[in-house]
């Protein structure tokens, strides 16, 4: 009898949790039985060649209260950030955690894989189901860690303290006679855990005992230098602000743009002002091919693959985790950031242009990609299957 796999997301946004999620059960091939359950359902359909099932999940989103008792501080640490999402309230957290110990039963599952989905991974463990971690390296954290670090310097205050988490994570086990956990991030020990990231961006390194995954699909072609447009991807609501359409519509040079979370009217107006606009991902060979400039919100997919292709890239980080990892590439040499909407149209602007036309940096890009080359890319296939494929015997 075939086994059964179940594709878990719990949080987040963005595409690129949909496609880490296919590109695993790709390399594990068609013989198990694929379902998916996602808290966001946008990009469902990129499953449907490989699930026999897609449904919602139980989702993971913000419970404020705490932090706004305190005056709205930014996340300091991951195990913050899953405080605010659900682990600091302990009956909503049973509800999460009873939705996917249904699920897994009534669905006869046989092994999960998680993608941001550690309450997905928690009802496994509690039914004795095996479990593989994915994900960015930054939302798949190494378990054994006493604490979770400070991640960016300026952001520091803790609103939630880990023991009180770590109480209410091993208060939903305990009908299930398991050994509670020894730390809060134990939550992330699963069977197989396989962040998809380079060292470079990676908030953990050095933390883990196991290997990275090379977080980029295929092998990717280098920037030539040649190209003369801008590739411009903003995945959700990025374009919200003004300032931003503002400098897209009034760049004079060649810009494409692949914008999935705008509307028609918005598309209509970038094409008014000259943007070429993709209504479908664009192969990323004709992105190597063409473009000098790429233009991003920090995202760790978008910056791995601009990093592949030696292209510099120019972001604007939508949250902390898009900041982190725009930092870490700015300290690569290849990135700049534009500061969360802080910067008017004629700022972006005057950066783009720079950046375009500063033959330096386009050089360092190049010279970089050469040097990540074998850690960006690899035998995905391979690498999945020699790790995931035992827990399938």
């Amino acid at each position: 009898m075939a086994k059964r796999i179940l594709l878990a997301w719990e949080g987040g946004a963005g595409r690129g949790h949909v496609v880490t999620l296919r590109v695993i059960a790709e390399a594990l091939g068609p013989q198990p039985h694929y379902e998916a359950a996602l808290c966001r359902m946008d990009h469902a359909a990129e499953l449907s060649a490989v699930c026999g099932a897609v449904y919602p999940s139980a989702g993971l989103y913000l419970h404020a209260a705490p932090r706004k008792a305190l005056g709205w501080p930014r996340t300091a640490s991951w195990a913050d950030f899953l405080g605010d999402l659900v682990f600091a309230f302990p009956e909503r957290l049973k509800v999460q955690f009873d939705w996917w110990v249904e699920v897994l039963r009534s669905r006869r599952i046989d092994l999960v894989i998680a993608d941001f989905a550690p309450i997905s991974m928690l009802a496994a463990r509690a039914l004795g189901i095996p479990s593989v971690c994915v994900g960015t390296g930054y939302s798949a954290p190494p378990p054994g860690m006493t604490s979770f670090p400070i991640l960016l310097p300026e952001y520091t205050t803790l609103v939630h303290d880990e023991a009180a988490l770590l109480a209410n994570t091993n208060a939903i086990l305990a009908p299930f006679n398991l050994e509670p956990l020894g730390a809060f991030s134990d939550i992330y020990r699963a069977s197989v855990s396989m962040p998809r990231t380079i060292r470079q961006l990676d908030p953990y390194d050095g933390l883990r005992a196991s290997p990275l995954l090379p977080p980029l699909n295929e092998a990717v072609p280098r920037g030539t230098g040649a190209g003369d447009e801008i590739f411009v991807y903003f995945s959700t609501a990025e374009t919200a602000y003004a300032p931003l359409v503002e400098a897209l519509c009034g760049l004079d040079l060649p810009v494409r743009a692949y914008l999935p979370g705008a509307d028609a009217q918005l598309l209509d107006r970038l094409v008014q002002a000259g943007v070429m606009v993709e209504l479908a991902p664009v192969p990323v060979d004709q992105i190597a091919a063409r473009s000098r400039l790429m233009l991003n919100a920090g995202q760790h997919g978008s910056l791995c693959m601009g990093l592949g292709l030696g292209i510099p890239q120019l972001t604007l980080p939508q949250h902390l985790e898009h900041l982190y990892h725009a930092r870490r590439a700015f300290d690569l040499g290849v990135a700049e950031i534009v500061p969360y909407r802080s910067w008017d149209a004629g700022q972006i602007i005057a950066v783009t242009r720079e950046m375009y036309f500063d033959p330096d940096r386009a050089a360092r890009s190049q010279a970089l990609a050469a040097s990540l080359y074998p850690d960006l890319f690899g035998d995905i296939a391979r690498l999945v299957r020699d790790r995931v494929g035992p827990l399938l015997d």
